[in-house]
């Protein structure tokens, strides 16, 4: 070691240095200050502030200020005050955003809420005292956006509206640079109790026989942020929720279509198409191929796979498509009909080896049906036959030689291979081109990426409460907690990153570990945010977030 006097003004300052040698040159490295040098001697340090540092403890703060900052930007708590029932001198907006914000770090049932809250800085962030959390606080918000009307013993819903005001505010912030395309699509929830009229038993793979609600949503691919949010029973169909969905959609003054919706072939139908004609939307659409229509125009359709026909490569194949005009549901109009040759093939192959395989079945059960009365064999010819009855022609002889005859539909069978790996999907917007059309309509499942979202980072599933309208609230708080993640992926991938989902995950990950502290040196008063990486400061300042966590 070696004391090094350094003089500043009228005093000298003594420090500490270690000498180490590197690629055999001595380099001098700090160490520690020593004092000042009076007579030769340094003299005895005076006492910092630093010295009688105290603290106040600490409370999480990275993850849950950014969550509640994006939050206020989109009024959120107070978009649910100004509409919600009744009053109370606790901001039900406030404790519905720490629900949301919980849904996206920590889902936690109502019952454990009060504890999680007090480990964080939202009561500091929400001005709402520490103690005066509880479950009965969050049960009673859910109350404030839907309950049971005294007077008409009827449920009033304000959810819908007020999620619907929530995100006309996010686009009046963030407005389109073109027109909207949506997707709407249903997903089906698990759910416990038994007193909700929602809740219905149905299918759900690994859970038979359990009882379930459906919850419908119209999300943006532009932004990912959710137009519409609804809940219904389990055994309505995607196609009879299209009215509920058609009566929520903003109509434009100018008569302008906003853009355009994309569903699942399963949702349309005649009535469909024209209630959302009424709306000024335009609609993409799968078509059935039992519906006749659509299945003759796929027939007389030729496809060839040429550059000119080329819409889009997918992992296993090409896919082909070209843009015609056809009679369907009552008018004509617009279908793109695309092709994927390797699902031609493989429906072909399929179709002629389950045929062949009826062929020898039928040969061998003309052979062992000889002394059999004709009721016996026509129950074995409609067990092996099944569903490929209209590519078979089966009678029994009577006159003697083959028990059985029978012949393939020639027809039939060519009829169907005209329709090997071809959909068709009706189209609104006479502008589209048959490509447009098809990568419209082959990327729709963005919406499903939301219900993954919902079921896995929220844990939405199985749904707890057994009151009908603590339902319709607590999916209200996971659509608004869904979208705060969306706001953020979106801030991120405006800000030129590559991997929004994956960055915007991380990004919080790395912020649930800051810390928020107060600090106190002698007189003065000081916030310390620990934790903090670099890596998410420079994100933060990407973002428009620079400046959340300045002391």
């Amino acid at each position: 070691m070696a004391i090094k006097r350094h003089r500043r003004g009228d005093r000298i300052y003594r420090s500490e240095y270690r000498n180490t040698r590197v690629n055999g040159k001595v380099k001098s490295e700090f160490v520690r200050y020593l004092g000042v040098e009076e007579d030769g001697k340094i003299a005895k340090a005076p006492v910092k502030a630093i010295d009688k540092v105290s603290g106040t403890g600490s409370t999480r703060a990275g993850d849950i200020d950014l969550l509640w900052a994006v939050a206020q930007d989109l009024d959120i708590p107070g978009i649910i005050d100004r509409m919600r029932y009744g009053e109370s001198s606790i901001s039900a907006g406030k404790v519905l955003t720490a629900w949301a914000i919980n849904r996206v770090m920590d889902p936690e049932s109502a019952t454990q809420l009060e504890s999680w809250v007090k480990t964080t800085d939202i009561p500091r962030l929400s001005g709402i005292d520490g103690e005066k959390w509880s479950k009965d606080l969050f049960l009673d918000s859910l109350d404030a956006i839907c309950f049971d009307d005294r007077t008409t013993q009827e449920l009033k819903d304000l959810s819908g509206n007020i999620d619907r005001e929530i995100f006309m505010e996010w686009r009046r912030k963030h407005p389109l640079k073109k027109k909207d395309h949506v997707a709407y699509d249903l997903t089906t929830v698990l759910f416990f109790g038994t007193s909700c009229p929602l809740a219905e038993f149905g299918y759900n793979p690994g859970h038979l026989n359990r009882r379930q609600i459906s919850i419908a949503l119209m999300t943006s691919k532009e932004d990912y942020q959710p137009e519409y949010h609804a809940v219904f029973e389990v055994s309505r169909t995607g196609v009879t929720t299209i009215r509920n969905l058609a009566a929520a959609l903003p109509v434009p003054e100018d008569g302008e279509s906003p853009g355009t919706i994309i569903w699942d072939r399963g949702n349309i139908s005649m009535k469909n198409v024209e209630d959302i004609g009424l709306t000024s939307w335009n609609l993409i659409s799968g078509i059935p191929k039992s519906v006749k229509q659509a299945g003759l125009i796929m027939r007389d359709t030729e496809i060839a796979e040429n550059p000119q026909n080329f819409v889009r490569k997918t992992k296993a194949a090409n896919v082909y498509a070209t843009l015609v005009k056809g009679n369907i549901y009552g008018m004509e109009r617009n279908i793109a009909v695309y092709l994927n040759p390797m699902k031609a093939l493989s429906e072909r192959e399929d179709r002629n080896s389950e045929l062949s395989r009826i062929g020898k079945e039928l040969d061998d059960l003309s052979e062992r049906c000889g002394e059999w009365d004709e009721s016996r064999i026509h129950g074995e010819i409609s067990g092996i036959v099944g569903e490929w009855r209209p590519y078979i022609g089966v009678r029994i002889n009577r006159k003697g030689g083959k028990r059985i005859e029978w012949r393939y539909h020639s027809h039939a069978v060519n009829a169907s291979g005209k329709l090997d790996g071809k959909s068709a999907i009706l189209c609104t917007d006479p502008s589209l081109s048959a490509e447009e059309i098809v990568n419209m309509y082959l990327e729709k499942d963005f919406v499903e990426k939301v219900f993954r979202t919902m079921k896995t980072q929220e844990e939405i599933v199985p749904v707890r409460h057994r009151l009908e309208r603590r339902v319709r609230a607590y999916v209200f708080v996971m659509v608004t907690a869904y979208r705060l993640i969306a706001a953020l992926v979106y801030f991120l991938r405006e800000s030129g990153n590559n991997d929004p989902w994956g960055t915007s995950q991380k990004l919080l990950d790395s912020l649930s570990r800051v810390e928020r502290m107060e600090i106190t040196f002698g007189k003065e008063h000081k916030i310390w945010y620990l934790n903090l990486m670099p890596a998410s400061t420079e994100i933060l300042k990407k973002i428009g977030y620079g400046k959340l966590f300045n002391e």
